[in-house]
Formats: structure tokens, sequence, C-alpha cells
């Protein structure tokens, strides 16, 4: 009887993170004047602390940075907005990918 429980709260725990999990977009920006590993982790910082954020990759070589957001929590705009904290040239949003959860691709076929 225990083990059927289990499995079923598993079932709906499961069920549940995926139905309801945000769609996760990146986005990249080209970033104009860092010259170091210090300005790295200047834009480092900022995306920390930055909500949605979820991962990113800035390159000093690329001048640039590829980040994966949560589309519930943020957005370009508002990222941009943090990322012109640094004082760097921030350029405009270029999306790369979206990722929807089986909950909002359901939604999709009925709008």
């Amino acid at each position: 009887m225990k083990r059927l429980f289990n499995a079923i709260i598993t079932v709906i725990a499961m069920t549940s993170f995926i139905l309801f999990a945000g769609a996760t977009k990146e986005v990249s920006f080209n970033i104009s004047g860092m010259t170091c590993q210090g300005c790295v982790g200047k834009v480092s910082g900022i995306l920390d602390n930055t909500p949605g954020v979820n991962n990113y990759k800035v390159s000093i070589e690329d001048k640039n940075c590829k980040i994966s957001y949560d589309a519930a929590l943020t957005n370009p705009e508002a990222i941009k907005t943090e990322l012109l904290k640094t004082h760097f040239t921030i350029g405009d949003a270029i999306i790369e990918k979206q990722r929807s959860s089986i909950f909002s691709r359901i939604i999709n076929i009925f709008k």
C-alpha cells in the first residue's frame, strides 16, 4: 500500500512539473567595451542577480553574452536594462530559441 501511495505521489509531482514548467527562451546581446576578465565578471555579477536568468555565457572574444531565461519571470528588455548597469554598450536583443512546456503547447492548440 505504501509503495502504491509513493508511486501515485511521484506521478502527480512529475505531471505537475511537466505541465506547469515555464517556457525557457534564449537571447544574446552584443556587448561593446569589455576588455578583460574583470569586465566579464562585472557582466556575470549582474546576470547572477537578475531574476529569471537560468544560465548564461559571457564571451570576451565574441564580445557578447548568451542567456537562457524563464519567460514567466523576465524578458529581453528587462535583462538589457540590468546589463546597462555595467555601463558597457549593450546591443539589441537577438532571440535565439525557445523551449516550451507541454502545458504551453496544449494552450496554443486552442488559440
